[in-house]
């Protein structure tokens, strides 16, 4: 009845040509760029089940890495809407296509890895303002609850500015320093972390060094999209 009462007052247009009854027609969802096959986190070239290359390795790294789409044009739009407008049900729809390549490299990294699966933490103010969180949504379509872990392990500690606000690759990576603290008594062998979408990298690696820090060995991540 809500979502009836929702479509009546804010019917749905397509973002890319404005065709009534969907947020992206099947003609503009053939011009989104989807990722085919995995790459290395840090130099973009094809790996094996976007693990990390060892010549890339770093001590506090990301060990392997998983998108759906390129952060770019009618995606970013999308994206952008369901992110900073608030739109949730553009996200639910977005994330309703199939995606069966990366899905089957998913699944290998899940028999191999055994991982733990967290989405990357919003600060309570920003759940407030936003209403979701959108990691939490991606991880519930791709992974269910089946490895989420016993206890909370990370928390968002400071609410900072929106990264895509500050330019500069060195300036977000100081900019987030700090960000987020370790809560967990657990050591988990293997995280999987869960973002919307990968620009600079900078949140995962800031993820990725707290767990480290506190006995993770495996740092994997998983976005819908990467830029």
């Amino acid at each position: 009845m809500r979502n009836t009462c929702i479509e009546l007052l804010f019917p749905r247009f397509c973002f890319g040509c404005g065709f009534v009854g969907t947020y992206i027609c099947s003609n503009c969802e053939s011009k989104i760029i989807k990722i085919k096959k995995p790459s290395c986190f840090y130099c973009n070239k094809p790996s094996l089940m976007g693990l990390t290359h060892p010549r890339c390795k770093q001590k506090y790294g990301i060990d392997g890495h998983m998108a759906l789409y390129k952060y770019d044009g009618l995606f970013k739009k999308l994206l952008h809407s369901s992110k900073y407008q608030g739109a949730y049900l553009v996200l639910k729809e977005l994330l309703s296509y199939p995606q069966e390549n990366i899905s089957k490299e998913i699944n290998k990294w899940i028999l191999l890895f055994n991982p733990s699966i967290i989405s990357i933490p919003l600060h309570p103010q920003r759940i407030k303002e936003r209403g979701f969180n959108q990691s939490d949504i991606i991880r519930e379509r791709y992974f269910g609850s089946e490895y989420l872990p016993n206890e909370v392990i990370l928390k968002r500690a400071i609410n900072t500015d929106h990264l895509a606000n500050i330019g500069n690759k060195i300036k977000r990576k100081k900019h987030i320093r700090g960000a987020f603290i370790h809560v967990g008594k657990e050591i988990q062998k293997t995280i999987l972390l869960i973002d919307d979408v990968i620009t600079s990298g900078s949140t995962m690696l800031e993820c990725s060094r707290i767990l480290k820090e506190h006995g993770v060995q495996t740092v994997l991540a998983f976005s819908l999209a990467k830029g």
